[in-house]
């Protein structure tokens, strides 16, 4: 039996979404297809624009068997615990045999050899990638440039300059290191670039549509499921946006010393004394993401770091839940009924505990039963965040 993995986050899930999974079905040979996604914040350091439980539900219309969360500690980090997150929840089912990944080029040779080079990282490369941070870059920047140092072909580097093609590399330095039995799968991205801001007809990227949902365009509708375009156009909660998260982070923010500060995951090198000095002067979200961010502390980085801050995440748990199967869980968020036979196949087969109940959390680490108080922590605020918000409307719409 096949079974095809997919990482996801579905924020919101498009119609390129959809063609992904049949796209992956089809080319594993599977009926089945198995998805770890994003809970209620995702890589980019934002809240989704809606729950983690209603994506889920989206997903398994969509054609998913069984939606487990990526742990959230995960999820709102790096490209490469993303992936690592990601991958090992994929892994831990016992039942996924191919992962399925979108991609700007799919050439799986090209990619592997720049996940090799990056994995075993060749003489020199260490220096010439301090030396690029020193001056400033991101990680991804001067990662790429500490390349360039070291003469890798310029036709290698212009894969790493795609999103997609990013993630890629990372899920197969992941699975080489902790599932090399599963088989990747590239699919070839289709529509507009990851990144494009401009709608392209019924096949458009996600920054695109959350950019026109946000704008009040109604032809982004088109580019959804019917399911997922009601819910975006009548359903007054959603998209949700970081602004509304603005009230409760400024004051956690305000709250932490700067021991505290330095201690949050991807903190380093003074940048806690900047933060600490421009929450005590930004009255929203935008003038501190403004006075924080440079070229080394992108936007993306910057968010994580404030989501991390709002959901108490202490730096080294990702690193201690990806570093030990003991520590891993598989929280499921959505299931097919026709897939039932799938689950049961997945709780014989785990190799790690499978949360459907409260009471399946005696079954985990204390490390888990930290990480799953964060995911559950996500659900509290981003229910806050939504009730208060309608309160809000609800309130302007009273007239005397």
């Amino acid at each position: 039996m096949r079974v095809v993995g997919i990482v996801a986050e579905y924020n919101p899930l498009h119609n390129g979404h959809i063609y992904h999974m049949e796209e992956s079905k089809k080319q594993a040979g599977s009926e089945f297809c198995v998805v770890a996604m994003s809970g209620n914040f995702v890589q980019r350091g934002e809240p989704a624009c809606t729950d983690k439980f209603t994506r889920a539900e989206w997903a398994v219309m969509g054609g998913a068997d069984i939606v487990a969360e990526i742990p959230t500690v995960c999820a709102v980090s790096s490209a490469e615990r993303f992936a690592e997150g990601a991958v090992k929840t994929l892994a831990a089912t016992g039942v996924v045999t191919d992962l399925a990944f979108g991609v700007e080029t799919d050439d799986l040779n090209a990619l592997y050899h720049l996940a090799d080079l990056l994995d075993r990282e060749p003489a020199n490369f260490r220096v010439y990638l301090n030396y690029h941070l020193k001056q400033g870059k991101s990680f991804p920047r001067a990662q790429y440039d500490a390349l360039k140092d070291l003469d890798v072909p310029d036709e290698q580097l212009a894969i790493l300059q795609q999103p997609n093609n990013i993630l890629a590399v990372e899920y197969l330095k992941s699975l080489r290191r902790f599932a090399p039995e599963i088989r990747p799968l590239p699919i070839r991205r289709i529509g507009n670039r990851y990144n494009s801001t401009v709608l392209t007809g019924t096949l458009s990227s996600a920054t695109a549509i959350r950019e026109a949902l946000l704008n009040g365009d109604e032809s982004v509708y088109d580019t959804m499921p019917m399911s997922v375009a009601a819910a975006m156009r009548f359903d007054e909660q959603f998209p949700v946006t970081f602004e509304r998260f603005a009230p409760m982070l400024l004051y956690r923010l305000r709250s932490m010393t700067l021991e505290e500060l330095a201690a949050l995951p991807d903190v380093g090198e003074g940048f806690e004394q900047v933060l600490y000095r421009a929450v005590r002067q930004a009255t929203d979200l935008n003038s501190l993401l403004e006075a924080i961010k440079s070229k080394r502390y992108t936007l993306a980085r910057c968010k994580r770091i404030l989501v991390s801050a709002l959901l108490h995440i202490p730096a080294g748990l990702s690193d201690a839940l990806v570093e030990s199967s003991e520590n891993l869980y598989l929280h499921v968020l959505g299931l097919k009924r026709i897939g039932r036979g799938l689950l049961s196949a997945m709780a014989s087969r785990a190799e790690a505990p499978v949360i459907l109940r409260n009471s399946d959390l005696q079954n985990c680490s204390e490390l888990a039963r930290a990480s799953l108080s964060i995911d559950a922590l996500s659900t509290d605020l981003y229910g806050y965040a939504l009730a208060r918000e309608m309160h809000r409307d609800a309130q302007s719409a009273i007239t005397i």
